[in-house]
């Protein structure tokens, strides 16, 4: 091998030294001797440095995924004689590998067994049994990994199987059962009783691989004596219980009759008991980590019989199901103890125990009173462990912090699994601790109190308002009401912790329909939201948070706020017209001015006054944002500082972002009018537009003008008209990928606003449109680059969606307007996108369009050469689609394109009738052999049924013309 292309390996390398080294490795991959040179060269440890041997497995791991299933016998003999030669002297004898590159020699001998056994290479197992004969730690080690890496390529149920892979795996499985398993569990055993002394590592090694295999394998395998009394013992070896409470985990999670399984897991749960290992008081063992396998060991004994009461009840087997109900109730001590540790990862494994257990007592007609108990229980228990430390950081969200906040979603499962079971107990519990709370909140710790406010919120979740909690005659005495009215009174929002505060501000948005039971509390809140309590907190996350929740406020309470909306807007207008030129240091974030300027719009909309004044409001409003873009599009052209220039051209963005928002309130023209805002977007237009002729970051600034665009096709109507096609010039100048995938939504929504008014200007740029669209998604890019593909898919989608928004909006002329060539050009790239796009959701919209257009122009001459095409290539794509064995005629999507492929040609018959059906007879189906049986049914089924009935024929139909061919 070439020592100066392996300098790219090491970490000290060069950038060009690695762009060599990467080479080498493409050339190594095609040779056909490459995988040879390299597994020589690792096998005689030509090489000692990890990098380089590692490099070599790579080139092996290629030529196995790739070529090995087709190669000779010879070169197969090749490789299984060098993959043996590493579990052989004089191979072990060397210095000893890293594990990361063991495990890359494991998954080498994984993938050749899943090309080669139980075919070529049947002794595979007992080839690697045969080599542990030597005894020598290496080869258990190896051989060790070599089982879990099998395990891996053939069981592991995380990873995606094609149908043929499946099948593969099925056939290993069931020739191991046969020939091997009874062998490789005996393995198992002799290397813990010759490890378990002075190799702990081996013998939690070879734990994980009975674990992995005892889902599949016979469980009395490994579910006996002599198994049991090992796995047990380990328990109390402090370097082997971890490995074994996970081996004891998957032996209890195992598929089984489900009296054998409750029969195993009393037998364990005994044991366990009797040994001391399984108690119900708190344990004073300092390892966390044990105490959390123990924990997952618990939850698998408590899944277990849940799962076995399941399959008794729904198997009409009461007797047997209440003997395992019983079995799982002795077991809710363990539940309880391991769910309210104080360590958050052992409470969090027995969670699925606990949804386990509801789950069974909501199967029951009516729960004992133990059973009430134990679920107030689990009730207490989670409120208490939902409950932030003292030392939670909100300011620095670290590793803690994230681990705790997935806790607590785990924990918001269960809570609504407690809930949908026993509403009331819920209801009264968190009612009873929030009045508990506030009237102690200048006692209570921050963390009591936000707990409080926290589980009345999740209440609102699980039990939505459906309009009975703050409305009807009951409504003034019901606990929602009760609680919300102790909120609104309480002091809450001058609590000093942040996150009692931010949590104030979420209940009044959650229970917002309170409000409009009691109005005279709206004033009051909206005091909170508007000082130094909410939008003008000294925390910039308790500002930046209220920002939203003032907008989420608002909008529903908008028409009690008629009489103060323009006192509202000045108390705020300070916050507006800061526009700071970055979020460095910025009182509100952009984020959150565009919540605010939202905000704002809808309290311009809502004041109760005439629309001249509304108008004048308005003006007010987005005025500074519109001279600030008038002084920093200069600026663009003046400065040199490329920073400088990224950061104003953001700026400015975001100015044509906030006047944007601020028309969100309007959901049409007519609305805009009448508010008597019009004129003011209107006169903002031009303003906005001139981002469009600033030479540099177009990216970022055509990006503002475009979603001002959007909004001005709802809110102006056709007052937009005559500045569209300036618009679209501009925007399609120099258009890249990504702007082009931003650029057909807005054609889409103008040519869906505005029809056939677009097709005068459409027709001067729509070849310019298409060519520009062509001319991206034609663009080179590296097919291992999943981003880049994606990108071109969606690309090539927008274009269908384009076409497809012309030919549904009564556009048509703008094609049809076209020459020959150019309308050859956009038919062949439909067809091309119905016959080649790898999503059958792409498909269906062209073969959508081609519907489309045979019903326009199917049965008149207005198109000339357009029948030509049909007959010449529409007619056989929809033949070649469907019989092509990527287009999965059992996939719903699929099913879908194979719909529109019945509407083209249920279309085509009413279009031309007889003429269509003698061209199917006569000239293409004969072309592709059909029988005359199935050319008669398949045309009694084009003339007779409807679209939704041959769309049903053409399943069977094509299934069957598969078979056939």
């Amino acid at each position: 091998m070439n020592e100066a292309y392996l300098r790219g390996l090491y970490h000290n390398s060069t950038a060009g030294e690695r762009e060599v080294a990467m080479q080498y490795y493409h050339q190594l991959q095609a040779a056909v001797d490459g995988w040879s040179l390299c597994a020589v060269d690792f096998t005689q440890r030509i090489h000692t440095d990890e990098p380089v041997r590692f490099f070599c497995l790579q080139v092996v791991e290629h030529h196995i995924r790739e070529r090995h299933s087709a190669a000779d016998d010879e070169t197969s003999m090749k490789l299984r004689k060098l993959l043996l030669s590493w579990l052989q002297e004089p191979f072990i004898s060397g210095l000893a590998d890293k594990n990361f590159v063991k495990n890359k020699m494991a998954q080498l001998f994984a993938m050749a067994c899943v090309v080669d056994y139980p075919s070529r290479w049947v002794s595979f197992f007992s080839d690697l049994l045969s080599c542990l004969s030597t005894g020598h730690l290496v080869v258990v080690d190896l051989y060790l990994r070599i089982l879990l890496a099998v395990d891996v390529e053939v069981v592991d149920r995380d990873i995606v199987h094609t149908p043929e892979e499946n099948q593969r795996n099925t056939l290993i499985k069931d020739t191991m059962r046969d020939h091997c398993v009874f062998s490789l569990v005996e393995s198992w055993y002799q290397i813990m009783v010759t490890f378990e002394q002075y190799d702990h590592e081996i013998t939690c090694l070879v734990m994980k691989v009975v674990g992995a295999y005892v889902s599949w394998i016979d469980i009395t395998y490994i579910a006996n004596d002599k198994f049991s009394s090992l796995l047990l013992r380990y328990l109390q070896v402090e370097q082997l219980q971890e490995s074994s409470c996970e081996c004891l985990t998957e032996i209890v999670s195992k598929g089984m009759d489900p009296m054998n399984k409750l029969q195993l897991v009393e037998s364990l749960t005994t044991t366990l008991k009797e040994m001391g290992i399984l108690t119900t008081s708190a344990s004073n063992d300092d390892d966390a980590d044990y105490q959390a396998k123990l924990s997952k060991l618990v939850n698998g004994i408590g899944m277990a019989l849940v799962i076995s009461y399941n399959k008794l009840l729904k198997g009409d087997n009461k007797e047997h199901a209440l003997i395992a109900l019983q079995a799982l109730e002795n077991k809710m001590p363990y539940l309880v103890r391991y769910l309210n540790d104080e360590d958050d990862d052992v409470s969090l494994a027995v969670i699925p125990f606990a949804i386990g257990y509801i789950g069974v007592l909501k199967s029951l007609d009516s729960m004992s009173k133990s059973q009430d108990e134990m679920l107030k229980q689990l009730l207490l228990i989670n409120i208490n462990k939902m409950k932030y430390d003292e030392g939670y950081s909100f300011l620095t969200e670290g590793e803690d912090e994230v681990m705790f906040m997935e806790y607590r979603r785990e924990l918001k499962v269960l809570f609504d699994n407690i809930t949908q079971l026993h509403s009331q107990l819920v209801l009264d519990t968190v009612n009873q601790l929030l009045v508990t709370m506030l009237n102690n909140l200048d006692t209570e710790g921050f963390m009591n109190v936000e707990v409080a406010l926290r589980f009345f919120y999740m209440l609102g979740e699980v039990l939505p308002d459906k309009g009975c909690h703050f409305s009807g005659p009951a409504a003034s005495s019901s606990p929602w009401h009760l609680m919300m009215d102790v909120v609104v009174n309480s002091r809450l929002s001058y609590h000093p912790h942040i996150a009692v505060k931010i949590q104030y501000f979420e209940l009044l948005v959650r229970y917002e329909r309170y409000f409009a039971a009691k109005p005279e509390h709206i004033s009051t809140v909206l005091e909170a939201f508007l000082d130094e309590r909410g939008i003008r907190n000294h925390h910039s996350m308790v500002r930046s948070r209220v920002s939203y929740l003032f907008l989420r406020f608002i909008k529903p309470v908008k028409n009690q706020l008629s009489g103060i909306a323009e006192q509202v807007l000045k108390r705020i207008e300070d916050l507006l017209f800061m526009l700071p030129e970055s979020d460095q240091g910025a009182y509100l974030s952009s984020n959150d001015l565009l919540f605010m300027y939202e905000a704002a719009g809808i309290l311009v909309v809502t004041s109760n006054t005439s629309s001249e004044r509304r108008c004048l409001l308005m003006n007010q409003l987005i005025r500074p944002a519109l001279d600030k873009l008038i002084y920093y599009y200069p600026k663009m052209s003046e400065v040199g500082d490329a920073t400088k220039l990224e950061g104003y051209a953001m700026f400015l963005y975001q100015l044509m972002s906030y006047i944007s928002r601020t028309t969100k309130v309007f959901p049409n023209q007519q609305i805009t009018r009448q508010s008597g805002c019009l004129q003011c977007f209107a006169e903002a237009l031009p303003v906005i537009l001139k981002g469009l002729e600033v030479p540099i970051h177009k990216e970022t600034l055509h990006s503002g003008v475009r979603q001002y665009l959007h909004r001005m096709i709802i809110c102006l109507g056709d007052e937009l008209l005559n500045y569209v096609p300036m618009a679209i010039t501009l925007l399609l100048k120099d258009c890249q990928s990504q702007n082009i995938q931003e650029f057909i939504p807005l054609i889409n929504q103008l040519i869906t606003k505005y029809k056939h008014r677009m097709s005068p200007f459409l027709q001067e740029v729509f070849m310019s449109i298409i060519h520009t669209i062509l001319k991206c998604s034609s663009e080179p890019y590296d097919p291992r680059d999943e981003e880049a593909a994606r990108d071109k898919q969606n690309l090539q989608k927008c274009y269908y969606h384009f076409i497809s928004s012309l030919v549904n909006n009564n556009a048509l002329e703008v094609i049809s307007s076209q020459g020959s060539s150019q309308l050859n050009e956009v038919l062949d790239s439909i067809v091309q996108g119905a016959m080649e796009f790898p999503d059958p959701s792409g498909q269906k919209i062209c073969f959508g369009i081609l519907k489309k257009l045979i019903e326009c122009w199917g049965q008149s001459q207005s198109v000339a050469g357009f029948m030509d095409y049909v007959y010449k290539t529409i007619i056989p794509s929809c033949f070649i689609v469907p019989m092509n064995s990527s287009f999965d005629l059992n996939d719903g999507h699929t099913f879908l394109a194979l719909g529109e492929i019945a509407g083209v040609l249920k279309t085509l018959y009413q279009k031309r009738g007889e003429e269509f059906l003698q061209f199917l007879v006569n000239t293409y189906l004969p072309s592709i052999n059909l029988s005359q049986d199935l050319t008669q049914l398949l045309l009694q089924a084009i003339q007779q049924a409807d679209a939704k009935v041959l769309k049903n024929y053409l399943k069977v139909f094509f299934t069957q013309l598969r078979t056939i061919s």
